[in-house]
């Protein structure tokens, strides 16, 4: 790289970092800027005329001091840059208009049926995207990127679902024609959702300055892992759903016998209560949810004991993502633990009850596990945040 572009390189890193700045204190002077920053006041002079210049900030009013001369004000123009979220499950399509200072502008949902076939569901995504741009002309006029962040299996460079276990009939459905259609002159990105929902917790939450190694495990259609180290995402993908965790001839689709996606999915539970007569046909997949939930709490004869034992197995396929990661915080979140009430107490209860001598699990009781739950609209949120900080990240 020449010099001058090394120049021009780390001027752009600097005005990347005011416009972070400017995200935790919404409204700045130069001096403010300055003390923030630690820049020298002809750094923030150029950078804050390059800005303002390209309507990335724009005059705002501001509290003065009582003494001395005047300040001026500026904030960000939030619609200046906008990024569109796109994200989906079994009961919905989701969207979202996100701009570079990371505010939500808009969101849109709308309800699908489950079995949806791939026309109609073209059809929706397409009339999503519509409503929610339809919410400001700008937004169309200053859309940067389009986020497609989609659950199953998902060839991200192609953008191409392989598969979806609640969907299956969107089986090879390509987004990538789909969204380059939509919009031909526009940037799109695929992701899968445990990634941006990842994306979404970096963002939003101060873990990332109290532990260095997190652990994130999602189980809504089954149970997926992503790992965060040191704030940057390291793996988003891991499949813990294809864990063997007991020795019976249960055939999981990948293949081998005693996988825990065989005992602990949404699958796998639908089938236990159809084995009991306890579902009805076509019933949508919050009342399935909520009758396992009830089934757990009233400790239905069989069905309890079954949720029970599906646990213990997701226990132990935990333990040993624990045991390769060595986490020092491990978040749970997904539609499934929430049949369990407290599922932190609960895991705990089978692992202790497991395993006695405290070498084994020393790395599990070195970690602080709890529970949130993130709803599939902060997912949409989530890819946006990725496609702002490939364009906005900088190196402090």
């Amino acid at each position: 790289m020449a010099h001058g572009e090394k120049i021009n390189k780390r001027k752009e890193n600097k005005r990347k970092h005011i416009v972070d700045i400017f995200r935790h204190h919404p409204t700045l002077s130069k001096a403010e800027a300055k003390r923030y920053s630690g820049y020298s006041m002809d750094t923030i002079m150029t950078s804050f005329k390059i800005l303002k210049n390209t309507g990335i900030i724009i005059p705002t009013e501001g509290k003065q001091k009582e003494k001395g001369r005047k300040a001026l004000f500026f904030t960000l123009n939030h619609e200046k840059q906008v990024y569109l979220g796109i994200t989906f499950n079994q009961k919905a399509v989701y969207t979202s208009i996100v701009s570079f200072s990371n505010k939500v502008l808009a969101t849109a949902k709308v309800s699908i049926a489950s079995n949806i076939s791939k026309e109609d569901f073209t059809r929706v995504v397409l009339q999503q995207i519509d409503e929610v741009l339809s919410k400001n002309p700008a937004f169309l006029t200053n859309l940067v990127a389009v986020g497609c962040t989609v659950p199953g299996d998902i060839d991200t460079k192609n953008g191409i679902l392989r598969s979806y276990t609640l969907m299956p009939q969107l089986k090879d459905f390509n987004f990538n024609e789909l969204l380059t259609n939509k919009f031909p002159n526009t940037r799109i990105f695929f992701d899968h959702n445990i990634s941006s929902m990842i994306a979404y917790i970096l963002s939003t939450s101060d873990i990332v300055q109290r532990y260095d190694r997190i652990m994130v495990v999602s189980a809504r259609a089954a149970s997926a892992v992503g790992l965060i180290y040191k704030g940057a995402i390291v793996n988003s993908r891991g499949e813990i759903g294809h864990i063997k965790v007991c020795n019976d001839n249960q055939q999981c689709i990948c293949g081998r016998n005693g996988c825990l996606d065989c005992y602990f999915s949404y699958e796998a539970f639908v089938k236990l209560l159809q084995q009991h007569n306890a579902i009805d046909e076509q019933e949508c997949y919050d009342n399935i949810i909520a009758k396992l939930n009830q089934h757990y709490t009233n400790r239905t004869k069989d069905i309890f004991e079954n949720l029970d034992i599906a646990l213990k197995f997701f226990s132990e396929a935990l333990l040993d993502a624990i045991n390769v990661f060595s986490p020092d915080y491990i978040l749970l979140t997904g539609d499934l633990f929430e049949i369990y009430n407290d599922p932190v107490a609960q895991i705990d209860i089978h692992i202790k009850d497991l395993f006695h001598d405290t070498g084994y699990i020393s790395m599990y009781k070195r970690a602080l596990m709890e529970f949130q739950s993130i709803k599939t609209e902060a997912i949409a949120h989530g890819v946006c945040l990725s496609l702002i900080k490939q364009d906005w990240g900088y190196t402090a």
